[in-house]
C-alpha cells in the first residue's frame, strides 16, 4: 500500500553476529578477536556487550558498532554472493519479473548490508532495473559511483559497463570513458590476485558483454561510417565454448552483423545457436533477444511467430525496454546490447 515499506528484511543485524558467533565458536571467542583486531582499545568485555547491543539493532543504522564489525568480520560470503546476484546483469536476476526483482532489492538495500561496501552491488541492480523500466538510472549510479573506490573488481567493472550503456545515446563522450576503463580493469589495469579474484564465468561474461558494447557502434547504420567485418572480428574473440550467457552474446552479435552484411542464412544459423544456448542456460531474456534476431532473420509468417514469442517473454519479465525494442520491425534494424 502507498506510504508503507513492503517486503521482508532479507539479513539484519542479528544474523550477522549469530553468523560471526557460528564461525568464532561463542560470542566470547568473536569479542576476543575483534578486540585483537583493535589492539585491544576497547576491553573484551566492552566488545561482548557492543556485539550484544549490535544483535538487537535489527535493520536500524548499526551506529560504531556495527561499522565496527563489518571492518573486522565482513559481511558472510554467501550474503555477498546474494547481493552480488542481484548486481550483475549477465546473472539470472535479470530473469524475474521487474516487480519480483524490485521488492528483492529493496529487501537487502537496508543495514547492515547498506551500510558495507556490498551495497554497490544493490545500487547497480537497481540501475539495471530502471533501464528495463525505462526510468533514469542517474540517482542510483551516481550513489555507486562514491562506493566505487571500495569495491571489488568485479562491481568496478560491471558500473564501468552499465555506465557506459547507460549513456551510449545521450552521452557519447561520457560512455566512450566509461568503456574504455572496463577494458582497462579487465585487461591490464588490475593486479593479478584482484583478476584471479573474479570467477572464470563472471570474467567470460564481462568480456562477453565488454566485447557486444565495442561492437554496437560498428554495426550502427546511422553511425555514416558501419565496419561490419570489425564488428565481426570482435564478436569472434568471444570463445564458442564459454559460458552460455557469453555464447548468446556472441552468437547474437555475430548474427545481427551477418544480417547487416546481407548473408540472412548465415544470420539465421547463429540466430538458431542462440536461442538453443538461450535454452540451455534457462534465461528468457536471452531468448526473447535471441527470438528477435530469429524475426529479423526469417520471413513471412516466421517473422510474426518469433516477433510474438520474443513479446510475450518480455510481458512476462515485465520489461519495458525488451517490449519497446520488440516493436513493429523496421527496414534498418540496430544491434540491440542489453
Amino acid at each position: 500500500m502507498p506510504g508503507q515499506e513492503s517486503g521482508q528484511a532479507a539479513f539484519d543485524w542479528a544474523d550477522m553476529v549469530d553468523q560471526v558467533v557460528a564461525e568464532r565458536g561463542s560470542l566470547a571467542l568473536a569479542a576476543q578477536y575483534m578486540a585483537e583486531r583493535r589492539n585491544f582499545q576497547e576491553d573484551v568485555a566492552s566488545v561482548e556487550r557492543g556485539l550484544r547491543r549490535l544483535r538487537g539493532r535489527g535493520n536500524k543504522d548499526g551506529g560504531v558498532w556495527g561499522q565496527r564489525a563489518l571492518r573486522c568480520f565482513g559481511l558472510p560470503v554467501e550474503v555477498d554472493d546474494r547481493v552480488r546476484w542481484m548486481g550483475q546483469y549477465h546473472t539470472r536476476f535479470s530473469d524475474l519479473p521487474a516487480s519480483l526483482c524490485d521488492e528483492l532489492l529493496r529487501a537487502w538495500d537496508r543495514p547492515p548490508v547498506s551500510e558495507s561496501p556490498a551495497r554497490i552491488w544493490v545500487l547497480l541492480g537497481h540501475t539495471s532495473l530502471a533501464l528495463r523500466r525505462r526510468q533514469d538510472p542517474r540517482p542510483t549510479l551516481a550513489q555507486a559511483t562514491v562506493l566505487a573506490s571500495q569495491a571489488q573488481l568485479a562491481a568496478r567493472i560491471e558500473l564501468a559497463l552499465v555506465e557506459a550503456f547507460a549513456w551510449g545515446r545521450s552521452d557519447p563522450a561520457s560512455a566512450r570513458a566509461a568503456l574504455e576503463r572496463a577494458r582497462g580493469l579487465l585487461e591490464r589495469d588490475t593486479p593479478e590476485a584482484e583478476r584471479d579474484a573474479i570467477s572464470p564465468s563472471d570474467r567470460a561474461c564481462l568480456f562477453a558483454r565488454w566485447i557486444d558494447q565495442e561492437a554496437y557502434p560498428l554495426n550502427k547504420p546511422d553511425t555514416g561510417q558501419p565496419n561490419h567485418d570489425a564488428a565481426a572480428a570482435l564478436y569472434e574473440r568471444i570463445p564458442a565454448d564459454g559460458p552460455l550467457f557469453a555464447r548468446c552474446r556472441r552468437e547474437n552479435g555475430l548474427g545481427w552483423t551477418y544480417l547487416l552484411l546481407g548473408e540472412r542464412e548465415r544470420a539465421r544459423a547463429h540466430a538458431i545457436t542462440s536461442v538453443r544456448a538461450a535454452g540451455d542456460a534457462g534465461s528468457l531474456r536471452m531468448r526473447a533477444m535471441a527470438l528477435n534476431l530469429l524475426a529479423a532473420c526469417s520471413v513471412g509468417a516466421a517473422v510474426d511467430v518469433a516477433t510474438q514469442r520474443a513479446r510475450a517473454i518480455a510481458g512476462q519479465l515485465e520489461d519495458e525496454a525488451l517490449l519497446v525494442r520488440f516493436g513493429p520491425r523496421r527496414q534498418s534494424r540496430q544491434s540491440p546490447l542489453r
